[in-house]
Order: C-alpha cells, then sequence, then structure tokens
C-alpha cells in the first residue's frame, strides 16, 4: 500500500523548519553586537533625557534608569557579550584539548597528576573564584575572561580524555602506532575528526555556560563598569524599574536568551545531520 503523499513532507517540514529557527534565534543577537555599534552611531545619540521613559518617538525602546536611550545601549551591549563568551570559551578548549589528549596517553601517572589536578580546580564554584578575583582588584575585562576560561578547562579535558579513550578509538590509535604513524598523525589527523562531533557538542552547551557565569559577574557587578552598555549591566542597572520600563530589562535578557538558544538548536541540528548521513 502507498503511503500518503502528504506523510513525507509533513514528517520532513519539522526539521527543514528548525535550523531556520535556530538561525533566526542567532542571528538577531550576533547581527546586533556585530552591526549595531555601527548602526547606533556614537555616544552623541544617546541624548540625556528622563529616567526610565517609556517608548516614544524619539527613544523606541526608552531610557533607562540614567536616562540614556535603551536602543542605543542595547546596540552597543552585544560586543562585549560576544567577544567575552567566545575569548574565554577559547581558552578553555585551548587548555582543555591538550591536557586531555595528555590524560589519555599510555601512562597511567600522568593520568592520574593532570586529572586530579583539574579535579581541584573543579571544586571551586566559578562565582565564588570570580568574587575573589575581583576583591584582589583585579576587575578589568581581561581577568574575567581569562578566569572564566580557565575554569572551563576541567569539564573539557574531561569530555577529550574520555572520547579519546574510548575502545573504539583506543583499537584505532593502537592500530596506527603498530603501523608506525606517529603522534603528530595519530592526534591531529585522527583524534581530531574523532573528537570534533562531541568538541562541538559540548563547546555550544559550554558557550552557554559561560555566557551564564560572564553575565552572573557582571550582574553582580564583577566585571565591567556600572556604565558599560554590556546587555548583563543594562539588566542588572535597571532590574528595579522592570515594570516601569519593562524594555530596558527584557530586550537584552531576550537578546541573551536567544544567543544560547539557537546556538544549541543549530549545533544538536548540524550534528544529527551528520548522524543520519553515516
Amino acid at each position: 500500500m502507498t503511503p500518503p503523499a502528504e506523510t513525507p513532507t509533513a514528517s520532513g517540514a519539522a526539521p527543514r523548519s528548525r535550523p531556520r529557527a535556530a538561525l533566526l534565534l542567532l542571528a538577531v543577537p550576533v547581527l546586533a553586537a556585530l552591526l549595531g555599534p555601527l548602526a547606533a552611531g556614537d555616544a552623541s545619540s544617546a541624548r540625556d533625557a528622563l529616567p526610565s521613559r517609556p517608548p516614544d518617538a524619539e527613544h523606541p525602546l526608552g531610557t533607562d534608569v540614567l536616562g540614556r536611550d535603551v536602543l542605543w545601549l542595547v546596540l552597543h551591549g552585544g560586543s562585549s557579550v560576544l567577544a567575552a563568551a567566545l575569548g574565554a570559551l577559547l581558552v578553555g578548549v585551548a587548555a582543555g584539548v591538550p591536557l586531555g589528549l595528555l590524560a589519555a596517553g599510555p601512562r597511567r601517572l600522568l593520568d592520574e597528576t593532570v586529572m586530579r589536578g583539574l579535579d581541584l580546580l573543579l571544586a571551586f564554584p566559578g562565582l565564588l573564584v570570580l568574587m575573589t578575583l575581583a576583591a584582589t582588584g583585579h576587575r578589568e575585562w581581561y581577568w574575567l575572561v581569562a578566569v572564566a576560561g580557565v575554569l572551563q578547562v576541567p569539564a573539557v579535558a574531561r569530555l577529550v580524555r574520555g572520547a579519546a579513550l574510548a575502545p573504539g578509538t583506543r583499537t584505532v590509535v593502537e592500530a596506527l602506532r603498530m603501523q608506525g604513524h606517529g603522534w603528530t598523525y595519530i592526534h591531529l589527523r585522527h583524534l581530531a575528526r574523532e573528537l570534533a562531533a562531541p568538541l562541538a557538542t559540548d563547546a555550544a552547551g559550554r558557550f552557554s555556560v559561560v555566557l551564564y557565569l560572564l553575565a552572573s559577574a557582571n550582574f553582580l557587578g564583577l566585571g565591567l563598569p556600572a556604565s558599560s552598555p554590556d546587555w548583563a549591566v543594562l539588566i542588572e542597572r535597571n532590574s528595579d524599574a522592570l515594570f516601569t520600563q519593562p524594555a530596558a530589562v527584557l530586550v537584552p535578557a531576550g537578546l541573551l536568551t536567544a544567543l544560547c538558544v539557537g546556538g544549541n538548536l543549530l549545533v544538536d541540528h548540524g550534528l544529527a545531520r551528520r548522524t543520519r548521513r553515516r
């Protein structure tokens, strides 16, 4: 019996719509972060006005508690969010991948040394570390990014170590060693392909973790100065005016949410598509 003609169409519509929704969710905050400063102009565009005013013709999103144009702040606040989160994620991956491969090597003593040291780092709460850093006077943005990245190293290293020690991976690695291939070929060609999928999946979720950590630090006043247009700082500065001027809180909060959800959905779709092709 031939299945109804609409069945394949109906079953295929949902998967096709998912990447579009993910791209749309991701494109809005990313484009706002990259092109927003060009569209908004310089600081003179954010003319002083009465604080916490609702949207009007002159200020489409109203003003914040300091009387600044919320639209101008939103268009200027995404670049710091995107740069800090990507920078911290890059630090975590750049340090975690080699440590994970080192721990997955044949020397058990080295494995124990690396992993127990990373377990010690994993025991420290992220916000507590950032609060301690701020209390010692290290409030610059690069300290915040560096420490947030270092806090991701244990989780990244554990993921890499687990993937490299998987039975199927170990069998291939041993076979390549018996064929005379060196460390560079095995790790940079074979293991790199094997680790690409789990690393991509973890990177999307870890981006959300890093973004949450950095946003929480900025929300608590541990990172960027209070005058910064950063989306997290904007939420913190206007949280008391949520009911009188909700756009100053909900718009940057929505952009942060779209950035996390869109990135996760896009990576999940890409990995699912790669699995179906296999």
